[in-house]
């Protein structure tokens, strides 16, 4: 058939560069060999590279089937060309495919090709070898190849592609190729997990969610419910079908891999003997480097499957009588005690689904670990048809109810995990009320259920008290600092509880100007030996500090950043909205409002499925703020309405982050009264905890927006706190009353240094401001150089102190826009004239005026428009909604 059949996606990223070899190769004439798994994409890819050329091309797949028929693919192309005989024998079909190919190139390409004929293979290779033919040869390995195209693969001119797993990047193309939208990159990373980075199987996950409405669109992103287990017809049928055409050895063995999940080395021979080296050659699974020495170089390698496939989506292909006899298999070749604590935990929820009844002792060890790996999915899978006869231990039986409910509650389901806990709330233990106060306040925003439920006498377990006072904390009362750093160092209180304490302390300590202190103590705790063997849950508790560290700190250094190389999130399974929210906390602090908003859009497309944290009103702050910078005040008044519809604990004790983002809001919404209002609340509200670094950063965001505050006295605040934004702060005054060129660059430098581009550009430009006051105006002018200069990467961000202005359509005439937008993409009045057909001169008349109405003084302020926006447009829109952020005066 003629290739191409459909409409083709786009190249990946990450093959753009062998997309270019191959296609030049092709225009050449030489052979090009692509080399890749089932799904891996190499018939796109083929097609691609055939694409653009100027010969006819044909695209054969070779069939298994068909293997040992002489010349079948020599006959299923002659038979597609335009001659006149009919009836061919393989001579007539050789001499018309070559009295054919010497008048016009043929460009053939040659699918599936370790399924090819030998006869027909000859002939093809033959025919590339003399350029009658520009052949193209899709394949899974060379080694599987005809001889004579492995012989053609020898030759010196032949190209050879190899297509490796997709790239995150490569998996966004195609998920938006499906969608024809944005996709949640928490989605985009879930996807291409499940499907090990196959092409395929990605495609035919993604249509399963889609069905199964688990895959919506959540304002403005496809976003995937992470509860979702991945089935669904199309999945199950495509691996069906692949293992189908495995040789019965090889498809039980990858069945057992997907029944036993990842195994040792020494365990997987054990269990497949002479089979393994079989499936590995398959490349249906894989070795894995479990960990090496590098000293020595001794390694310990496990077996996984691979090649889209995943122990679930293969499971859900077994019927119960194979998955019994596997399970069987399995647990014939090694005892329990000898595999990993997942693995053991996997056995028992096989064993479940078969009705098998577990010892009540390993069915506790098998919940346990799995919550100390926040595996909350097969914690409720291994307790939803608990047997509670079996437990003689009560506490026990409590202590797997308790982290049930845990797990409902991380997996978006608050009432129900709280109805587990509801008949044991008078006599549980110190734990179960405090899992249950957690679901109630953060779960089900009832802080008064919380507070009733854990309200602790003075008799109580130590834990109790540390529970109510983590609670109070969280719902932004003033707590005893030094009581939480007790109960931290206490061994008496579970290590996830203690962690969770000092999290809470070293946010204080943040807050309270202590930033660099804070970071050294958290350093301290990772860099320990016994934090290695921490459980996740433990870890995850205390990085719960991370983003106000950073922020707080004001950039991440290079001790930040080495500490942040070595966690490994994926791990430890943080919940996807936090770490998108964290993302977008710090692209906010350095102005890079634009990739701020998006981050924050994804993690509340997540909220929208379940909200654990209560972090939607949280968000929704840093959301309308960062579209405030932008410009776009339709999606801030969205926002805004979000927060204000929210609980006021939205992001318990970091709502003051979130409070403070809200100035430039209410700035621009409900005016300057409104913002005032809000800040003389917000420094009340730090004034009562002590909280100095909170004072401060309120003092400098009200100075940056243009609010009653004086430069002494944020540079006095500043001169209190720790860390190297509250040194850089400490200097403004000085800076300001007295500018000169040296201090301000180095003050921008100290900005830029820890990644605040927006802060750098805002205080050079307001020391611009301040030097023409004084009448320094040569100082004034390079000031504001390099105020423009350094706020190049912040695009489309404005603020009061950037000094920028937005080109608005309803405050110019159409000339006047038009010679704006020229401008500020960089074009000179000559060719802003020849562009308008204008002279230069009336070219600078509508500038100055433009200037004017904009607020600014010269070209180097406008914010550069969309590229893809018209110059010219004969009906005008009057966009009144796009006001530009307090408007400025002159400088």
């Amino acid at each position: 058939m003629n290739a191409s059949p459909r409409a083709l996606p786009q190249k990946l990223p990450s093959r753009q560069h062998a997309y270019q070899e191959a296609h030049a190769s092709v225009l050449q004439g030489a052979p090009v060999f692509i080399v890749g798994q089932f799904g891996s994409g190499r018939t796109t890819f083929a097609h691609q590279t055939l694409s653009n050329h100027p010969g006819k091309s044909y695209w054969i797949t070779a069939a298994k089937a068909l293997q040992e028929v002489p010349f079948a693919l020599l006959s299923t192309l002659t038979a597609q060309l335009p001659t006149q005989t009919s009836n061919f024998t393989p001579a007539e079909m050789i001499s018309e495919l070559v009295q054919y190919t010497a008048n016009q190139g043929l460009y053939l390409f040659l699918d599936q090709a370790e399924h090819a004929d030998e006869q027909s293979a000859a002939v093809f290779s033959q025919l590339s070898l003399t350029g009658n033919i520009h052949l193209v040869v899709a394949t899974s390995a060379i080694k599987h190849l005809p001889q004579s195209l492995k012989d053609l693969r020898t030759s010196a001119r032949a190209t050879r592609i190899e297509l490796t797993r997709l790239t995150f990047a490569d998996a966004e193309v195609i998920l938006e190729d499906v969608f024809g939208g944005q996709v949640n990159s928490s989605t985009i990373g879930t996807l291409l997990e499940l499907s090990d980075g196959n092409a395929l199987h990605l495609h035919e996950l993604t249509l399963d969610a889609q069905k199964a409405k688990v895959l919506t669109k959540q304002g403005c992103y496809w976003t995937l419910d992470r509860s979702w287990n991945p089935q669904g017809p199309r999945i199950s049928d495509l691996i069906a079908s692949r293992l189908h055409a495995q040789p019965p050895s090889i498809r039980e063995a990858i069945e057992l891999l997907a029944v036993t999940g990842r195994l040792k080395y020494p365990f997987a021979q054990q269990l497949l003997g002479s089979t393994l080296p079989q499936v590995l050659e398959s490349r249906l699974a894989k070795l894995v480097t479990l960990w090496q020495d590098e000293t020595t170089g001794e390694r310990e390698l496990a077996v996984v499957l691979s090649s889209g496939l995943a122990p679930q989506t293969v499971l859900n292909t077994l019927t119960q009588a194979q998955l019994r006899d596997y399970l069987r298999r399995a647990s014939d070749t090694f005892p329990r005690d000898v595999l990993t604590s997942n693995s053991r935990a996997w056995f028992t929820r096989h064993r479940l689904m078969l009705g098998i009844a577990i010892p009540a002792q390993e069915l506790f060890d098998d919940v346990v670990t799995s919550a100390q790996a926040r595996r909350f999915a097969q914690v409720v899978a291994l307790t939803d048809a608990l047997d509670r006869e079996s437990f003689t231990d009560q506490g026990m039986l409590e202590h797997v109810l308790v982290l049930r409910a845990d797990a409902l509650y991380e997996l978006g389901k608050p009432e129900v995990a709280l109805s587990v806990l509801q008949p044991m709330l008078q006599t549980g233990s110190a734990q179960l009320r405090g899992v249950a106060a957690k679901i109630a306040f953060a779960g089900l925003g009832r802080p008064d259920l919380a507070t009733q439920i854990i309200d602790s006498e003075p008799n109580d377990p130590v834990e109790s008290h540390a529970y109510r006072l983590l609670l109070l904390s969280r719902a932004q009362q003033v707590v005893d600092t030094v009581k939480l750093r007790e109960y931290a160092a206490d061994q008496s209180i579970s290590p996830e509880l203690r962690a969770a304490c000092l999290a809470h302390v070293l946010i204080e300590d943040c807050y309270a100007g202590r930033p660099v202190s804070a970071f050294e103590e958290l350093a301290g705790h990772v860099a320990d030996t016994s934090w290695s063997l921490a459980t996740p849950a433990t870890q995850t508790e205390l990085f719960f500090a991370l983003p106000v560290l950073s922020s707080s700190l004001g950039g991440v250094s290079p001790e930040f950043g080495a500490l942040l190389a070595g966690i490994d999130f994926a791990g430890l399974a943080i919940n996807h909205a936090n770490y998108l929210t964290a993302h977008g906390l710090e692209l906010l602090e350095q102005g890079v409002a634009l990739g701020a908003l998006q981050a924050f859009e994804q993690a509340l497309a997540l909220t929208s499925y379940s909200d654990p944290y209560m972090l939607t009103g949280f968000t929704a702050c840093f959301a309308a703020c960062a579209a405030v910078l932008v410009g776009d005040l339709p999606k801030a008044r969205m926002y805004y309405s979000v927060v204000q519809s929210s609980p006021a604990m939205s992001g318990q004790i970091m709502r003051p982050l979130a409070d403070r983002a809200l100035l430039p809001v209410l700035l621009e919404l409900e005016g300057r009264q409104a913002a005032e209002d809000h800040l003389a609340h917000c420094l009340a509200h730090a004034e009562k905890f002590g909280r100095r670094l909170s004072r401060l950063r309120l003092l400098h965001d009200a100075w940056r927006l243009g609010l009653s505050v004086e430069v002494d006295e944020l540079s006095e605040a500043a001169a209190l706190v720790q860390g190297p934004l509250a040194q850089a702060l400490a200097q403004y005054a000085s800076v300001i009353e007295a500018p000169s060129q040296s201090a301000v660059e180095g003050l921008v430098s100290a900005h830029v240094a820890s990644q605040r581009l927006l802060y750098a550009a805002e205080v050079a430009h307001r020391a611009s401001v301040a030097a023409r006051d004084l009448g320094q105006r040569t100082l004034a002018s390079r000031l504001l150089a390099l105020a423009t200069e350094t706020a190049v990467p912040l695009e489309q961000v404005n603020t009061p102190s950037l000094g920028r202005g937005r080109i608005i359509r309803s405050l110019l005439t159409e000339r006047e826009h038009a010679t704006c937008v020229l401008a500020a993409r960089g074009a000179s009045n000559q060719e802003i004239a020849e562009e308008l057909f204008l002279s230069p001169r009336t070219v600078e008349g509508h500038l100055q005026r433009s200037y004017t109405k904009l607020g600014i003084a010269t070209r180097r302020q406008l914010l550069p428009s969309s590229v893809r926006e018209p110059v010219l447009e004969e009906n005008l829109e009057e966009l009144s909604e796009a006001l530009p952020v307090s408007r400025q005066s002159a400088t």
